[in-house]
């Protein structure tokens, strides 16, 4: 199976902070990668937060949601394996 960003991003309560949902549930496999992954110099920037038991993960944007939203996506394909 693979996740994909299926809607989003759509502003919190949190200014700056979006959240986007995914096209399935995560497996712990899954999120360990993404929790990984996340950590990366590149990607740190963005706090990525997994909801724990939803298919969602916030972030905090600086401004440029495109180019953020092409980071997530290579991400999520890297995830994916």
């Amino acid at each position: 199976m693979t996740i994909r960003r299926y809607s989003g991003p759509t502003a919190t309560d949190v200014p700056g902070e979006y959240r986007v949902w995914l096209s399935d549930q995560l497996s712990p496999d899954f999120r360990r990668r993404f929790r990984a992954l996340a950590e990366s110099n590149e990607i740190r920037p963005l706090r990525l937060r997994l909801e724990k038991n939803a298919a969602t993960f916030t972030f905090v944007s600086a401004g440029d949601l495109k180019t953020e939203l092409q980071m997530i996506d290579r991400l999520l394909k890297e995830a994916n394996g």
